[in-house]
């Protein structure tokens, strides 16, 4: 497993008046559990799948099920995160993949395990349009971090609940309850 990427912030600091940061959590990767339910469902690694069958197909693929993302099973550590951090009142920010039909999907599922979590859906590489500077992303996808970084957000990477915490803590620790 590589080694936890602490928080990472933009290189100019983030305006004194800012407050108590707003945290966010991403969905898939961070709380529900897209590889393994993708896993089951394609027989492989969804990484593995998508390369053999390509992308397009395996993303229609998925829209075909019809009930891909409402129905992923939460991360095993999930509830250990959200627990952590739920005195913060974070939101859910999802990225949803081309076409419409993820988006209810992700809401569904996200009223099921987490009710009265705002979430917000968009694409990924959007999500920091939703950003202000100091606010907290904690996802598990990096390909967008310096996005949300160039926003003044701060990035922390998931790879389980103990280390985005440990980041959470070491950057703002008067968040810790």
């Amino acid at each position: 497993m590589p080694e936890p990427i602490t928080a990472q912030t933009a290189t100019s600091s983030a305006p004194a008046d800012v407050g108590v940061p707003h945290i966010f959590l991403d969905c898939d990767g961070v709380l529900a559990d897209f590889d393994t339910y993708a896993h089951f469902y394609f027989g492989m690694h969804p990484r593995d799948a998508e390369a053999e069958l390509g992308s397009k197909r395996f993303w229609k693929m998925l829209e075909a099920k019809g009930n891909f993302y409402r129905d992923l099973p939460l991360m095993h550590d999930a509830r250990t995160l959200f627990d952590a951090v739920s005195h913060l009142k974070p939101t859910i920010l999802t990225g949803c993949p081309r076409g419409n039909w993820a988006e209810a999907q992700k809401i569904a599922w996200a009223q099921a395990h987490f009710p009265d979590v705002p979430i917000i859906t968009c694409r990924s590489a959007d999500k920091r349009d939703h950003a202000s500077p100091g606010d907290v992303l904690i996802d598990d996808w990096p390909q967008y971090r310096h996005r949300w970084i160039e926003m003044g957000g701060v990035f922390i990477s998931h790879y389980d609940a103990e280390s985005s915490l440990a980041a959470l803590w070491a950057h703002c620790p008067a968040l810790r309850p």
